[in-house]
């Protein structure tokens, strides 16, 4: 007895009502079905059902008040009541009451029978209707012939296949290859940009001239008016006066000088005039203060002679009083010049690195030209401060990074031998650095390039063998090539043939999956012979 019965709508469909009973719990449910409900209109949807509840476990009854609907329902197996009972027991319909015996003196019924008429046309069909119009047959022939076509030019055109070929490949390298900008093959385009900046600074000089604190020097003569002593006598044989080392002089505004010769006999006077003799003094306070004139020191210190006298008949010179002059050195010239340079090419380098265009790369060397340097003062210029003023061009080579390795790759290929091929479906590996520059855009540069080969087959001979062939066939060909596995792909659907047009066949020529990079895998096979380089 099911306390919860499923009450069907009158538009409920099949799926809608095996959904219902999925979230039903329990085993045992009733459906009540109302009169004309679109599941008890057919045999079939009763069938489903059953097939339904059976797959979910579940026990139905069938409540419906329509005779026929219990009949199909009951026939399908399930159990049938016309009614629900207030506890939700099923009530079964009131089975109709069996017809009164026929009394002996009734006439036997007979059931009344329908009859239908067909009544004869009232006009005959015209020639027009029956006849056969060539337009339209022809209408019917060109549309069934455009289907044809498009069916057949589908299978011709539509299918395709992708044949990956793994082949027995071998790491090939070409190690320290030279690849000049100019003349290669194919070229690689460098754009040269030319800058030109300019820049005036002051700087400070770092020379100087310094000049210490110095005496005065200079000369003087003694003069002796005295006659050479008589004999015998006091003085007797003597050749002069003696004067001592460190004698002491005075000018006429008492600066003092002492005497730096050491000591000298100054001779007696003779019939040609006074003993003489020079030396040489130099002043007591240092400085300038020293640089007397001439004849000015007339007065020797202590002297007991009355005829003993001095007197310089030069100026004294060379005392100077402590200086410092500021000078330019040349160290001061070359700091500027080197200073103005740097700025310059860092501030031109900075500008060709903002001039490059999308795809393109600057050369790692900026070509400068002759700095022209000029300053408002040479070395030796006894100046504090001076200006310099310089002019810089510098080229920058921009190339693209695709030519340079295209270039490579095309060397590699070159060297490559003639029963060989390069594989160039998988990885070519170019490493390389530019090695030098030169006005113009002349750049060259140097690297390794690494790839794969393998044994050199003849794609349009193979397209041409496999066309059109079953795939088996095809598959039985590919694998007599020196290769290692083959790997066919047809779309949009697997077909047995191999597409009709050779067009529609893609071959792959790959190494196999997961194999190292060929600069990886040469290093633990045989090297290959590095080529010379390219000139």
């Amino acid at each position: 007895m099911a306390t919860n019965p499923i009450y069907v709508e009158t538009e409920e469909e099949i799926p809608e009502l095996v959904e219902r009973l999925r979230r039903y719990h329990g085993e045992d449910t009733m459906l009540v079905l109302p009169m004309r409900s679109r599941i008890g209109q057919s045999r079939f949807n009763f069938q489903l059902l059953r097939n339904y509840a059976a797959r979910l476990g579940k026990r139905v009854t069938v409540v419906c008040d329509d005779p026929a609907v219990q009949k199909m329902a009951s026939e399908s197996g399930f159990r049938v009541f016309g009614a629900v009972g207030p506890e939700g027991q099923g009530i079964p319909s009131e089975e109709e009451a069996a017809p009164a015996a026929r009394k002996w003196w009734q006439r036997r019924r007979i059931a009344p029978t329908t009859h239908v008429g067909i009544a004869a046309p009232k006009r005959l069909l015209t020639k027009t209707a029956t006849e056969l119009k060539p337009g339209r047959f022809l209408l019917y022939v060109t549309a069934i012939t455009l289907i044809l076509v498009g069916l057949f030019a589908a299978a011709v055109f539509v299918p395709s296949a992708s044949v990956t070929l793994v082949a027995e490949a071998v790491p090939f390298t070409a190690k320290d290859v030279e690849i000049p900008s100019a003349g290669s093959k194919p070229a690689i385009h460098v754009r040269a940009v030319n800058i030109t900046h300019s820049n005036s600074q002051g700087f400070k000089v770092t020379g100087s001239i310094d000049v210490p604190l110095a005496p005065a020097y200079g000369a003087v003569f003694y003069y002796n008016n005295f006659p050479k002593p008589s004999c015998p006598g006091i003085n007797c044989g003597s050749p002069g006066i003696a004067v001592p080392y460190g004698q002491r002089l005075m000018n006429t505004n008492n600066l003092e000088f002492w005497q730096e010769t050491p000591t000298v006999i100054v001779p007696w006077r003779t019939s040609t005039g006074p003993g003489v003799i020079q030396v040489l003094i130099v002043a007591v306070k240092p400085g300038s203060i020293g640089n007397v004139g001439h004849d000015t020191i007339t007065q020797i210190e202590n002297n007991p002679y009355d005829q003993l006298t001095v007197n310089n008949p030069q100026a004294t010179g060379g005392g100077t009083d402590p200086s410092s002059t500021p000078v330019m050195s040349e160290a001061d010239f070359d700091a500027a010049r080197a200073q103005l340079e740097q700025e310059l090419h860092q501030s031109i380098a900075q500008e060709l690195q903002a001039a490059g265009q999308p795809g393109e790369k600057l050369s790692e060397t900026i070509i400068y030209g002759p700095p022209q340097y000029t300053t408002d003062h040479q070395p030796g210029d006894k100046v504090p401060t001076f200006s310099g003023t310089m002019s810089v061009t510098g080229e920058g080579d921009f190339y693209v990074d695709a030519d340079v390795i295209n270039a490579f790759k095309t060397y590699l290929t070159q060297l490559v031998p003639n029963d060989q091929q390069l594989l160039t479906e998988s990885p070519i590996t170019v490493q390389y650095r530019l090695l030098s520059a030169a006005k113009g855009g002349f750049l060259v540069f140097v690297g390794n390039a690494s790839a794969y080969v393998a044994p050199k087959l003849d794609e349009k001979q193979i397209r041409a063998q496999i066309v059109g062939r079953p795939v088996a066939q095809a598959r039985f060909f590919l694998e007599r090539l020196p290769i290692s596995s083959v790997a066919i792909k047809e779309e949009p659907l697997a077909l047995p043939l191999m597409p009709l047009l050779d067009r529609r066949i893609t071959l792959h020529y790959v190494v196999a999956s997961g194999a190292p990079s060929a600069s990886a895998a040469q290093g633990s096979s045989s090297p290959s012979p590095s080529p010379s380089p390219h000139k």
